[in-house]
């Protein structure tokens, strides 16, 4: 029998040719129907992923938390509930519509902020010491941080699934390998808070510590100290946070005051560490001019108008380092930089001052594990 395709002329190479181009015909006008819609499923499950990860970070670092807050005599059910509290805690930021005052406002609401923390740490562990409570405080913070990336992609997240938005969610995909980052280094940072280890902040106060060698320091502000030394035939005021409890205490508090104290000073040098960026080499020392300190900005103000109302210019160096080295234990390699920063700066005060003046060296950071 002559088969049927044969009187019409068609083959059956015809056919499949026919055939794929009705598939693909067909798969372009879903694509045209439902093209955004699968673009958002699949979307959405890679976030998916990622948001599972972030809280598991986020309730590995809870827990681990609360087994440490349990070891110094607090009661498990009222630090569980605590903790909670803690976590979800927020400062809410002074007005701005009338920018005179602002940083003092901010200064003050910061300040009755970590007045509040310190008390619900110590009412939570009543038989640790106080560099205890201090790192305590250090790994309740590391676990703000984590609770507050974990709710914040979860609404983008809810919202862009709940909505169907595909703009929101490219917009996710697109800020969420840096959020993953942070999020990775804040729970990498876990274990040194824990241990009382020094950090790659720490590298401010481990250089104001080796400039003030066996001198015994004293109090100038709150959990800040300063000693005076003498170093290459000059008068060193040398600044850092108490130690070792992790803490980076109030370095523009303590400047304004040793500024007044010392009112001969002809110079101000900080020293701290700074997020480099890609393709930089960790552990590069940079110098510069201005004050070399982050944060929300309330002591970089009091150092520069201390500074500025005495003509008292002011350099900085500082040494690049990740935001995940910044948090975790300090490596050796940033470790070993200790000695060209203080090579720059001997260099420094050689060139900008005379024999017999008067320097302040102040080392900003977290000062854990430096005492």
């Amino acid at each position: 029998m002559v088969p049927v395709f044969a009187t019409s002329g068609t083959t059956a190479a015809d056919i499949v040719n026919y055939a794929l181009n009705l598939v693909w015909i067909l798969a372009f006008a879903v694509f045209l129907l439902y093209g955004a819609r699968i673009q958002i499923y699949f979307s959405l499950r890679k976030v998916g992923g990622s948001l599972r990860s972030l809280e598991k970070m986020r309730d590995d670092t809870k827990t681990r938390l609360i087994q440490e807050l349990t070891k110094y005599g607090g009661d498990t059910g009222a630090i569980k509930s605590e903790t909670d509290r803690l976590l979800s805690s927020i400062v809410i930021d002074p007005v701005a519509m009338d920018p005179s005052g602002i940083v003092y406002k901010l200064d003050h609401m910061i300040k009755t902020y970590e007045d509040y923390f310190k008390s619900k740490v110590a009412r939570l562990t009543p038989n640790a010491d106080k560099v205890t409570r201090q790192n305590l405080s250090n790994l309740v913070e590391v676990g703000m941080a984590l609770d507050y990336l974990f709710r914040y992609v979860r609404h983008l997240y809810a919202s862009a699934k709940r909505y169907s938005d595909l703009f929101a969610v490219v917009q996710l995909q697109m800020s969420l390998p840096t959020i993953m980052d942070s999020a990775s280094a804040y729970f990498a940072a876990t274990d040194a808070f824990s241990k009382g280890e020094p950090i790659g902040d720490s590298m401010g106060p481990l250089i104001a510590s080796k400039l003030m060698g066996d001198v015994k320091p004293q109090l100038v502000a709150e959990e800040t100290v300063y000693s005076e030394v003498t170093y290459e035939g000059r008068k060193l005021l040398v600044v850092k946070a108490e130690g070792p409890g992790g803490t980076v205490g109030r370095p523009g508090e303590a400047i304004e005051k040793l500024l007044e104290m010392h009112p001969e000073a002809s110079l101000v040098v900080t020293v701290d560490a700074a997020l480099k960026l890609e393709g930089e080499n960790s552990g590069e020392v940079v110098e510069g001019v201005g004050a070399a300190i982050g944060g929300p900005g309330v002591d970089r103000y009091r150092i520069e108008g201390a500074a500025t109302s005495k003509s008292i210019p002011m350099y900085a160096i500082v040494v690049k380092m990740s935001e995940k080295e910044a948090i975790t234990k300090l490596k050796d390699e940033l470790k070993s930089q200790v000695d060209e920063v203080l090579r720059r700066f001997r260099r420094l005060i050689y060139e900008k001052t005379e024999a017999n003046a008067t320097v302040l060296f102040a080392g900003i950071g977290n000062t854990i594990g430096v005492p």
